[in-house]
């Protein structure tokens, strides 16, 4: 019996979450081609629901490490496959955050592909929300190329905040629910600020 996804979990990771994105919806990905196959690597993308990470995850053709909140990474089971995945968990603290761009700069400097989403929340509106400049301190400690990716029909799912506080939120609009991911070309570090970026994002938005 072969049981090496003890010592290496993250391909039964990326199966299991190829799967589940899969089942729940209907993916449908453009230029995420354009993702380098090895090479340190920075993803940014609008936050839209509690499972933006399965969908990009799903598209992408490597392993991605995300950023995450210290607190969703502590819960019971997503605990396991945050440490499946080498999820970087932050606080909004200062030894917090330097801790996760110690973790970032030493996951970049090992060729890893990191994802960040740079609003620092989920949208409350549905709308692209301001970017915050942990992004632009990333890139300068770690010259890399950024890679843009907007992502649309997670809006109103029981993972969005659209229907907080309301029974709504439980009863999605259709099964298999139709979501769409665009990834743009890389941005050179040197071009890298958060105004930058955040045009980046939403002229993708755009296409969607």
């Amino acid at each position: 019996m072969n049981l090496s996804f003890l010592s290496n979990p993250e391909p039964l990771y990326r199966f299991l979450v190829k799967a589940l994105c899969s089942a729940i919806y209907a993916p449908k990905f453009r230029g995420f081609e354009q993702i380098p196959d090895t090479g340190a690597a920075v993803l940014i993308c609008n936050h839209v629901s509690y499972v933006d990470g399965l969908v990009i995850a799903t598209g992408s053709k490597r392993p991605v490490r995300f950023i995450i909140d210290q607190e969703i990474y502590n819960i019971p089971v997503l605990h396991y496959l945050m440490v499946c995945n080498r999820a970087i968990p932050i606080l909004p603290t200062r030894e917090s955050v330097i801790q996760a761009l110690e973790e970032i700069a030493a996951g970049l400097r090992a060729g890893d592909l990191i994802c960040i989403f740079p609003e620092g929340q989920l949208t409350y509106t549905g709308s692209l929300g301001r970017f915050k400049t942990g992004i632009e301190s990333i890139i300068k400690r770690t010259p890399v190329p950024v890679y843009p990716i907007a992502l649309s029909g997670l809006w109103g799912s029981i993972f969005s905040r659209k229907y907080i506080g309301s029974f709504r939120r439980f009863f999605p609009r259709i099964l298999s629910q139709p979501v769409q991911a665009i990834c743009g070309p890389a941005i050179p570090p040197e071009q890298v600020s958060v105004n930058f970026l955040q045009k980046a994002v939403l002229r993708l938005k755009y296409q969607l």
